[in-house]
């Protein structure tokens, strides 16, 4: 064990550490919900969506009454919706498997859907179940950089660093200790422009060096999208959605519908008598998921009293108040085309003044 690591690590988390984060409690359950939010996502983004969460389902007996639609909801926003429809499917598993009781054994938690060896780590070790390295991506920088190990992704250069996560983790205060290293990836040893000036291994024997620097930085594709959104709107102010199907980037999610060519698009509003309805407004907003940037242009429709337009009756949504789980693509569409309504509607009163 590299003890001269660890007490570095933890002599930083006792004066800088987070400590009041909310889900710094002993409850697996609300462990669980932080851990598996958490990935992929910051601290900051999640706080307000973990509160809002357990306060809705305090327990997995309240988490095992709720429907895939309820969670999609309340996850809304918070991106990567495979997570929660695996929290959806591993609550139902809780609930047969174990009577409502989270699992105390590493590899009962790790047989759940979307948990991974890393979360499973945390969970056991942030519940006292036991104690385990973790390897989540702020580890992984930190580890990667400190020992110079090749940033490829391949089984070895995996296993190299579960084995340095191993040595470096100690077996007294290893929940300080992992919190520690997460808090450190994310605040000094950030992907980009890391801190090194504040970082509690500077004076060790770090060989993140100049000269690594320049060779360590992987610059991701980035796929570059177009897509267009149909947002309609009755005289009702009621939006038309649909459930996005699966397979797709925000299954289970309610969306205007959505093409990736015109001629698609154009195809769907011929279907629906609406090729020839002149469009309310058109804008386009930007939206990024993970590598992908999504150029959207958003096409929106008013529908007075067109007794031709072909739309089903159950598809429709009170504009003011949306009760089902949409993608953050479309709330940044809303919120333009609400404060585009409002400026109208002034610039219309100011007229008639």
């Amino acid at each position: 064990m590299n003890t001269d690591f660890s007490e570095k690590i933890l002599s930083w988390y006792k004066i800088n550490g987070r400590k009041k984060l909310p889900w710094k409690v002993k409850d697996p359950y609300k462990i669980w919900i932080s851990e598996v939010m958490l990935q992929q996502t910051q601290v900051n983004t999640v706080i307000p969506y973990y509160n809002k969460f357990v306060a809705s389902y305090p327990d997995l007996k309240s988490l095992s009454k709720a429907s895939l639609d309820d969670l999609m909801l309340l996850w809304s926003g918070l991106g990567y919706y495979r997570r929660i429809k695996n929290i959806h499917l591993a609550s139902q598993i809780i609930t047969e498997k174990y009577n409502n009781k989270f699992p105390r054994n590493f590899d009962d938690i790790l047989s759940l859907p979307g948990i991974g060896r890393t979360t499973a780590s945390a969970i056991s070790t942030f519940s006292g179940y036991s104690k385990r390295a973790i390897l989540d991506g702020n580890v992984k920088r930190i580890l990667r950089r400190y020992y110079n190990i090749s940033h490829d992704n391949s089984s070895k250069t995996e296993k190299i660093l579960w084995d340095k996560s191993t040595l470096v983790t100690p077996l007294t205060k290893t929940s300080q200790f992992i919190q520690a290293m997460m808090d450190i990836g994310s605040l000094i040893c950030k992907r980009s422009k890391p801190n090194c000036s504040m970082c509690p291994l500077k004076e060790m024997k770090c060989l993140y060096t100049d000269e690594v620097k320049k060779i360590s930085t992987i610059k991701k594709n980035t796929k570059k999208i177009n897509m267009y959104l149909l947002t309609i709107i009755n005289n009702k102010n009621q939006i038309y959605l649909k459930k996005i199907k699966s397979g797709t980037l925000w299954e289970n999610l309610y969306s205007g519908p959505f093409f990736y060519t015109t001629l698609k698009m154009n195809s769907w509003l011929r279907e629906k008598n609406l090729l020839n309805i002149k469009t309310m407004n058109k804008f386009q907003i930007n939206h990024r998921v993970t590598n992908k940037e999504i150029k959207i242009i958003n096409h929106v429709y008013f529908l007075k009293n067109d007794k031709n337009v072909s739309f089903s009756t159950e598809n429709w949504y009170n504009l003011a108040e949306i009760n089902v789980g949409i993608p953050k693509y479309l709330d940044k569409a809303l919120e333009v085309y609400r404060s585009e309504y409002e400026k109208n509607n002034v610039q219309k009163i100011e007229k008639r003044g």
